[in-house]
């Protein structure tokens, strides 16, 4: 436990959880330090590289079945440097349900870690284009409609595929977003600034 008895327990959280969720608590935390509770080594590593770069102090010690991380804020000189602005728009775009083809399990508990990670990002990006089996996230059943909702609240822009809706017989159960068409996507992935494609 930190010497002020701050302690964050992010034992049992899954990717990028833990990472979020210390930076959410350090950030609210106005000085001294925050013990941090994780119980597997992507974890440690992650919240561990994330602080440093930020500018915090960590001391990683090992217990049993898990690590202790003292996160002493703002000691250190951020390590990166801020990157230059980016001319226009950002545009996410999104062709399956999952990230990666060689295992779809994985692939889908990876897209539900991006996602999560993009709705908790302070300058998210300015429109999410969904097509092909991309467009079942913004539908009913998926995993992601609360973070893609809360990305819209942001204003983040959400568009799915009519064609690709129709395709799957989805039409009718789209949640998250509007139904948009080729027409749009082009001009909307044209005249970013930006494209980043999954």
């Amino acid at each position: 436990m930190a010497p002020d008895g701050r302690l964050l327990d992010c034992r049992g959280m899954l990717c990028p959880q833990p990472v979020l969720e210390t930076k959410r608590a350090i950030e609210a935390l106005p000085a001294g330090t925050l013990a941090v509770l994780v119980d597997n080594l992507a974890a440690k590593e992650n919240v561990a590289r994330a602080m440093v770069e930020a500018g915090h102090h960590v001391l990683a010690e090992e217990g049993e079945n898990a690590w202790t991380l003292t996160v002493t804020k703002g000691s250190t000189s951020p390590v990166r440097e801020p990157s230059a602005p980016v001319r226009g728009k950002t545009v996410v775009l999104v062709t399956d349900q999952g990230l990666g083809r060689s295992n779809p399990e994985l692939g889908a508990l990876l897209m539900k870690a991006f996602v999560n990670t993009i709705a908790d990002l302070s300058q998210p990006p300015d429109a999410i284009v969904l097509m092909q089996a991309g467009v079942r996230l913004a539908c009913e059943g998926s995993a992601v409609l609360d973070q893609l909702e809360a990305l819209q609240a942001k204003g983040v822009e959400v568009l799915a595929c009519g064609t690709c809706l129709d395709f799957f017989g989805l039409m009718g159960k789209l949640q998250a977003g509007r139904i948009s068409n080729m027409a749009e996507i082009v001009e909307t992935l044209m005249a970013a600034g930006r494209v980043i494609p999954l």
